[in-house]
């Protein structure tokens, strides 16, 4: 066997047929690794079968069930993700039985486990064409996405997959993919409170907002990053908040933090006049309504995906206490944001 880094993952490269005995081998070898994984910072190891001679017909070989179980022992052991990978498409429903139970991941590639395992390699934001006949496994994956704020499209059936791959260029496409995780690991995920479906539509909240105040202001927007926690109280002082609720086949509350300058700067590109500094109630009701074309937009597209989401009225905050008492330290999607190059923030939360 032989091993290389790529993007701070070890890759073991299984050459030889599976056999219980190498398995011990490469767990070992591993296991004498530990110093170096944490070193060089390593984030997660992907066996590659690509060059093993592994034959589909033998449906129950024992020695492939012996790798997982290696694979899931090991990762408890170096605390860190293991993946199987570049498999033949007539293995993975095997493997995929084999690790159903364990934390033992099973990327179709290595730019599969990059996704993964070191997201940050990636120098964009990734357009992700999902596709998997076990519905459950393709939210599972779609979730996992959603939470790194990829926009993902979910083909339906094989040949909605095949219209929608030859409809557009993806950054990158999954299929015969498993991620899965350990019961501690589902609690853990359990606890962020967040729902699969508000989870994997986070990209359209973030989209929304960016094409939107870049239409209606004429001023450069971006996100910067996004992080699973409850509201940031550490934020500029003197910020105007205006918060909307949704219900629906999506339900949760929409946060959208503006530090009053920025919000005036805003107002006044949107409006092309000057508005009064001290003028508070105009730039308030600003702010409330940058929130109403944001989530008017982010209606516009959950429809598109048949998906019926109703928003309230906005309410407005002065003050950040005030706003972080509504949200009742709940987790949600923290959003870092620009416009004109200066921050202002949204907020996700059930």
């Amino acid at each position: 066997m032989t091993n290389s880094i790529q993007h701070s993952i070890l890759i073991f490269n299984y050459n030889e047929a599976v056999h219980e005995n190498r398995n011990s081998v490469l767990y070992n070898t591993i296991i004498g690794q530990q110093a170096m994984l944490k070193d060089k910072g390593i984030k997660g190891v992907l066996v590659s079968l690509k060059d093993t001679p592994y034959s589909p017909l033998t449906k129950e070989d024992p020695n492939l069930a012996n790798l997982v179980k290696q694979l899931e022992k090991l990762s408890h052991r170096i605390d860190l993700p293991v993946a199987i990978g570049d498999y033949k498409r007539d293995t993975f429903a095997y493997l995929k039985k084999f690790s159903a139970n364990t934390s033992v991941k099973l990327f179709q590639n290595i730019n599969t486990a990059i996704l993964f395992f070191n997201p940050k390699a990636f120098k964009k934001e990734l357009d992700v064409l999902i596709y998997d006949e076990d519905k459950e496994n393709a939210d599972k994956i779609a979730m996992e996405l959603g939470k790194m704020g990829y926009s993902i499209v979910h083909a339906r059936n094989v040949e909605d997959f095949k219209i929608k791959a030859s409809a557009k260029k993806y950054d990158m496409t999954i299929t015969h993919t498993a991620i899965n995780q350990n019961s501690t690991k589902t609690q853990a995920s359990q606890g962020l409170g967040l729902s699969k479906q508000l989870v994997m539509n986070l990209p359209v909240f973030i989209d929304t907002a960016v094409n939107s105040l870049v239409t209606i202001t004429g001023l450069e927007a971006q996100k910067i990053k996004h992080e699973i926690r409850p509201f940031n109280e550490k934020i500029p002082p003197h910020v105007i908040i205006a918060a909307m609720k949704f219900k629906g086949d999506i339900s949760g509350v929409f946060f959208l933090v503006f530090p009053r300058e920025l919000a005036l700067v805003a107002l006044e590109a949107m409006l092309g006049e000057s508005l009064e500094a001290d003028d508070t109630a105009s730039i308030v009701d600003g702010v409330a309504e940058f929130c109403n074309i944001i989530t008017g937009s982010a209606k516009v597209t959950f429809s598109g995906k048949n998906l019926k989401v109703l928003f309230e009225l906005p309410k407005t905050y002065l003050s950040v206490q005030v706003a972080l008492s509504d949200t009742l330290g709940s987790n949600g999607v923290w959003i870092d944001m620009q416009l004109d190059e200066k921050p202002f923030y949204m907020f996700i939360t059930k």
